[in-house]
């Protein structure tokens, strides 16, 4: 049975009396009688004493008994259940004592012995109103604990692997390539693993004698490996190609070898086995784990296709080959190797695993638990006392993105805690959610203290989003505004400097006028991130040198050069601004800019040596065709294939002026 699926057998055996002894020994009493009452806000609770926890140790290890005193377990009950989403681990379903023989007697005897002995009742849990139980210490130890076995963590290209299972060096249908086991990159998770060791044996059942080579798939802890930008998370694994000879006799690959359009390696040498290889694809796009990609490049996945079609195929699975089939428009065509990714499971989700890129209609990708595990991680936080699991439940919503708790997240910012303030301030910054502005400026407007208040004001550009550019033209202009009295004078300079790096990466040309002013600022951090702010609005070519001095005609000299081109060029269009600044780098165009002759240009243009040049060619590539990339995203080698391919790709579809 696989992690996740529902069992109709009990999943482990029925707890020991000790065990229940020490888990009934440390639960709390009940809170005062009466509908909605809450847990008292204080962390000594009253715990129940040995006596008292006799009745439910009895009511815990018997079996639940009818009205007539026959046993439901008799009738098909199933005393184990998983709960869905349910977190780490089976839960057991309560059973209750409701028969009125000598077993329920002495246990209703024992139970008056033990409210008599400790003067409360013995409860499963506290209640709360609206019939949800409240979250306890031990529900949130529990929430927060990792299951056993391999866990991904973050994403593909930045993530990590806990407790990797290993893809043995050989299998049935498989074998690692020599070049590749030294590098001890056979690691995954136990899902991934799985998943190509039933598709490779598929293949070798359906084709006897076949065995395909395996490459990279990750370190046993994840992390970065020097061959790859991705494979960090255990969710990635390249799989070699099956190939026959010129004769079309099934070989055995010892190393990746790179095929043409026709389909040929090592000139005409060896073939792209379209049968084999297909069956593989099959495999995997058909397998309980839920594939996401196989990159390939796109003249093969044509072959693969174009295959499918001539055997046969259903219409759906025709489909869901073309989609997960796809050649990446930022690294290597994959002409040599397929790149087979995994989504998260739905279990490694509610860890902290994430998905990047589309999704695919025929995938749960399990939303509806991911939502009910962020709810109780800040309900952890809301509810909870105990300082660590608070800041453990903040560092956990962070990890998987839980943008439904922004509001609690926002709300510990006041905390009397400063840890807890800043895991809150962490976590809101990995969320990069553009509707947390609003709650951070009204956090860093009742701050008396500027250090706090330009943390705050940090994560605003960590939402990296242009809409944050009307906040930082206010932070630039009048950041007394936006500050606590106490805060303004050592607070106004950090603001702006932060606002400044804001403009640069979004602002366009309305965002200069305000650039200008800060050239002028008795504060040499602010005139220098206005300056690095200007050139990256403008594209322009002008030195800062003697901003940083303490001699005015110096920083003059810097300001009138600005000014100067502002008020000759101030009617011109922000695009013709970054013209005037790739002509002035030799970057020369025919014609408009907007047309298809100008994007080819400045798709040339992101190679430039300048990062402002570089970056501006991104920017301005976004703003002619409509299709937005952030050159962050990138480095500038894949920002220029990513083009290269849209470009390509979709290039027919835009629309010039």
């Amino acid at each position: 049975m696989r992690r996740g699926e529902v069992s109709s057998a009990p999943r482990c055996a029925p707890p020991t009396v000790a065990k229940l002894w020490r888990r009934i020994g440390r639960r709390p009493a009940s809170p005062p009688a009466g509908a909605g009452q809450r847990w008292p806000a204080t962390p000594h609770r009253q715990l129940l004493t040995p006596v008292g926890a006799l009745p439910l140790l009895l009511v815990s290890t018997a079996p639940a008994l009818d009205p007539g005193g026959g046993s439901t377990a008799s009738r098909g009950s199933r005393p184990a259940r998983r709960v869905a989403g349910g977190g780490n681990g089976p839960r057991l379903a309560a059973h209750r004592v409701r028969g009125r023989g000598p077993l329920a007697a002495a246990i209703a005897l024992l139970g008056i012995a033990g409210a008599l002995s400790t003067g409360a009742r013995a409860v499963a849990a506290p209640p709360e109103a609206g019939g949800r139980t409240a979250m306890t210490e031990a529900k949130a130890r529990e929430l927060l604990s990792r299951p056993k076995g391999s866990v991904s963590l973050g994403t593909t290209g930045s993530g990590r692997l806990l407790d990797g299972a290993r893809l043995p060096e050989k299998g049935p249908g498989y074998a690692v390539f020599p070049g590749f086991r030294q590098r001890k990159t056979n690691f995954a998770t136990s899902e991934l693993v799985d998943l190509v060791q039933r598709a490779t044996r598929r293949v070798g059942e359906r084709f006897p004698g076949s065995r395909i080579g395996i490459g990279n798939c990750g370190f046993e802890a994840g992390g970065k490996i020097p061959w790859s930008v991705s494979h960090q998370a255990g969710r990635d694994c390249d799989l070699g190609m099956y190939a026959t000879d010129a004769r079309g006799r099934a070989v055995e690959m010892v190393d990746f070898v790179t095929y043409d359009r026709d389909g040929a390696a090592n000139g005409g040498r060896y073939r792209f086995d379209l049968p084999r290889n297909l069956e593989l694809m099959v495999a995997l796009v058909t397998d309980e784990v839920p594939v996401q990609y196989v990159f390939v490049a796109e003249w093969l996945k044509t072959k693969l296709l174009e295959e499918a079609r001539r055997q046969g195929l259903p219409a759906d699975l025709l489909t869901r080959l073309g989609e997960v089939l796809h050649q990446p428009s930022d690294s290597n065509p994959h002409a040599n190797h397929f790149h087979l990714r995994i989504f998260c499971s739905v279990e490694d989700r509610l860890q902290g695993c994430r998905n990047w890129g589309p999704e695919r209609a025929w995938v749960d990708l399990g939303d509806a638990p991911w939502a009910e595990r962020v709810g109780a991680l800040a309900r952890v936080v809301e509810e909870v006392h105990t300082t660590r699991l608070r800041r453990d439940a903040i560092k956990r919503i962070g990890e998987l993105r839980g943008t439904p708790a922004l509001p609690t997240l926002l709300a510990a910012l006041a905390d009397p805690r400063d840890d807890v303030r800043g895991d809150a301030l962490r976590a809101i910054r990995a969320l990069a959610e553009p509707d947390a502005v609003e709650g951070l400026l009204t956090a860093m407007a009742k701050t008396p203290d500027p250090r706090w208040a330009s943390r705050i004001f940090d994560a605003v550009l960590a939402t990296n989003d242009p809409s944050t550019v009307p906040v930082a033209l206010r932070a630039a202009s009048s950041p007394e505004s936006l500050l606590h009295a106490d805060a303004r004078k050592r607070g106004e300079p950090r603001l702006q400097v932060t606002a400044c790096r804001i403009l640069g990466r979004f602002g366009k040309a309305d965002a200069a006028p305000t650039l200008l002013d800060l050239l002028e600022s008795p504060h040499g951090e602010v005139r220098t991130a206005a300056h690095e702010a200007l050139l990256r609005v403008t594209n322009q070519k002008i030195s800062g040198a003697g901003l940083g001095s303490s001699s005015a005609r110096r920083r003059a000299r810097v300001v009138r050069s600005w000014r100067t081109f502002y008020e000759k060029e101030k009617d011109e269009s922000w695009l013709q601004w970054l013209r005037i600044g790739f002509e002035a780098r030799g970057v020369r165009f025919r014609g408009k800019m907007q047309s298809p002759a100008g994007v080819e240009r400045l798709i040339d243009a992101i190679g430039d040596r300048d990062a402002v040049a570089s970056d501006n060619a991104v920017r301005a590539l976004s703003e002619i065709t409509g299709h937005y990339v952030d050159p962050s995203w990138r480095n500038k080698r894949n920002n220029e294939r990513h083009w290269r391919s849209w470009w390509s790709d979709s290039g027919a579809t835009v629309a010039f002026p």
